[in-house]
């Protein structure tokens, strides 16, 4: 049963005590390990302070701590990844080379041959297919990667510092297609930081950090930089803290040195949130917005509600408003309708799902967190705008809009890209990718970057394990040679040719690369391998994840009626409620328009009945 208790303010958080936990191995710090970690300046790196005792009681940590009640750090800021398969570096852990021990080639020249730039469309998927996709990223990812090549170690193409422990740099070859005559012979990449860079652990198999809480839980929303909540919080009415400007309500605005690209007139930037891609800042904003909507609903059915009950009551919505779209949207987009029962992912049945176990924690895979960003090969990087009413207006190239959160301010450009989001294809799954994708990744940047060279360079620092062996557990297939890929029907005659070209062996297919020239799981639209792993990933979620909003058995569970009505959130809804300019939506607003989902006028689709929310207490005589 949802709980409509009204939160005394500290109540036991201010009686609790802070215990220092090491992040690694999730036990409690002794002085030693702290002193250690105080002599090479590395105990916020390397710990977390949780307040105890737990309340297996209370809502869901905004930092992520006491999902698991046996291990409480186990979820926080900083939480290791798992593995789905045991990790292959090469001396130490640098990437991995050929089975015959050469070098492999390099990760441009697996691009070119494997991936041509050109344009198409998909059939299927919109721009929000990607866009949220991002957006959830940061929700259990980590940005600092991107931000380490672009905001700190810019260097790493000078040749005095190709060596240097930090930089990756991809180096070009000679006769380069795009290249050869401009004179970039160096695309800048850096290293990814693992804890055993900052000596949190002495375990030989290295294990990248995550700048995020580890379950989907809109720690960018919520916990973004793993500030906490209280920052954002206007102590009102459970509301966040906005600001209003041309009659549109934003996220504060601040940390202006964070939107580096932003020109002229462009002078928002998020004060608490994520300044990055036009995709992440838009769900930012939505999210922001419909948190204080549904708090002012709340509020409006239980006058009698505090500040923390309401922000609790509403958040808790936010989260289960997020957890539906990716699990029931989303991935059934992606994975099919079908796959997704069959895997146990999602049931008819509307109710309540009891999956907990208390044997594990909420925790993300490295190869889940490095094939999210398979979805940049459908990117389209060419915005189309539309007015109100989806009449063309211009087009903007998205890259373009990256570190210039600004830009959504000006004029109705907002409005703009919103409609774009629903009305505009994503690229088609088709050995293709957009030309900004492969040589201007990230706008005015850099001076050259082929944003997927650089995630199959990820995929071989993260030292995944061959593709191969990823196929073996997913479909129990032995691939002992290249036509073995095609007798299980895994991969097409014409791509093995070309896989040929820049593999020497079968097992030395990188696990991105494969994914790139797979073919589609029967019954879905994505690779099948790329498949197993996000499912792998989300099982996980729904298993180990003790807040999880399908669980009747949790602190603060929703009942029968407010299930019915969480089952009715979906993309669509969060458009019509908080989008700008938006009047009408197709009903599965992740799928193109067309004659089974067509735009239909935002009154026409289903509205979430807060009634179900309502607390006796509050109106009774």
């Amino acid at each position: 049963m949802f709980r409509i208790v009204v939160l005394v303010a500290c109540a036991w958080l201010c009686q609790g005590e802070e215990v220092v936990f090491d992040h690694y191995t999730a036990t409690q710090a002794s002085q030693a390990i702290l002193d250690f970690y105080d002599s090479v300046k590395q105990r916020e790196n390397c710990t977390v302070s949780v307040k105890l005792p737990c309340d297996a009681n209370d809502w869901r940590r905004t930092d992520g701590s006491c999902n698991n009640l046996k291990y409480p750090s186990r979820g926080t800021h900083l939480n290791p990844q798992y593995r789905m398969l045991p990790p292959h570096f090469y001396n130490g852990y640098h990437a991995r080379r050929s089975k015959s021990g050469k070098e492999l080639k390099t990760v441009r020249q697996v691009r070119l041959q494997l991936l041509k730039t050109g344009k198409s469309v998909h059939p299927d998927f919109n721009l929000n297919i990607p866009g949220y996709g991002i957006f959830m990223y940061g929700d259990i990812g980590n940005v600092q990667d991107l931000e380490n090549y672009l905001l700190y170690n810019t260097k790493c193409c000078e040749k005095e510092h190709y060596d240097d422990y930090a930089c990756v740099p991809t180096i070009l070859q000679d006769d380069d297609p795009w290249h050869r005559f401009d004179g970039i012979k160096c695309m800048n990449n850096t290293r990814p930081i693992y804890y055993q860079d900052f000596q949190c652990t002495k375990d030989p198999v290295p294990s990248p950090i995550t700048k995020a809480t580890s379950g989907f839980d809109l720690s960018q929303v919520y916990n973004n930089f793993n500030q906490g909540d209280l920052p954002m919080r206007s102590f009102v009415n459970g509301q966040l803290i906005v600001e209003e400007e041309n009659d549109r309500i934003w996220p504060p605005n601040g940390n202006f040195d964070k939107c580096i690209l932003n020109q002229g007139k462009e002078t928002r930037c998020f004060k608490f949130h994520r300044n990055a891609l036009v995709a992440i800042n838009l769900f930012s904003i939505w999210f922001v917005r419909v948190h204080n909507w549904v708090a002012s609903k709340l509020a409006e059915v239980n006058p009698c509600w505090d500040d923390d009950t309401l922000f609790n009551s509403a958040r808790e919505i936010c989260i289960s408003w997020s957890q539906q779209m990716m699990l029931h949207e989303w991935m059934d987009a992606l994975v099919g309708h079908d796959n997704l029962v069959k895997h146990g992912l999602i049931s008819d049945n509307p109710g309540c799902r009891e999956t907990y176990s208390d044997k594990c924690y909420p925790q993300v895979s490295v190869e889940y967190s490095l094939c999210l960003r398979w979805f940049h090969i459908i990117q389209e990087t060419k915005g189309k705008l539309y007015d109100a009413k989806g009449k063309h207006v211009k087009d903007f190239p998205i890259n373009n809009g990256t570190f210039r959160t600004g830009l959504l301010a000006i004029d109705d450009i907002i409005d703009q890209f919103t409609q774009g989001c629903f009305r505009q294809p994503t690229s088609d799954y088709d050995s293709l990718v957009d030309f900004d994708m492969a040589e201007q990744g990230l706008g005015g940047t850099q001076r050259a970057l082929d944003t997927v060279a650089s995630d199959l360079h990820k995929s071989r620092l993260f030292g995944t394990a061959p593709y191969i062996d990823y196929v073996k557990k997913c479909t129990g297939f032995q691939i002992n040679s290249f036509d073995d890929l095609v007798k299980y029907g895994i991969v097409s005659s014409e791509k093995v040719e070309l896989l040929k070209e820049v593999y020497e062996y079968v097992e030395d297919i990188d696990l991105l690369a494969g994914l790139w020239v797979e073919n589609v799981l029967k019954g879905g639209k994505i690779p099948q391998t790329l498949a197993c792993i996000l499912i792998d990933n989300l099982r996980n979620a729904q298993r180990c994840d003790r807040h999880w909003y399908e669980r009747c058995n949790r602190p603060h569970a929703f009942n029968k009626a407010q299930m019915k009505e969480i089952r009715k959130l979906n993309l669509a809804m969060l458009l019509c409620t908080v989008g700008d300019s938006v009047t009408e939506v197709q009903p599965k607003a992740f799928l193109n328009i067309s004659p089974k989902n067509p735009l239909t006028p935002c009154s026409e689709l289903p509205k979430i009945d807060f009634n179900a929310f309502a607390d006796p207490k509050c109106n009774c005589d």
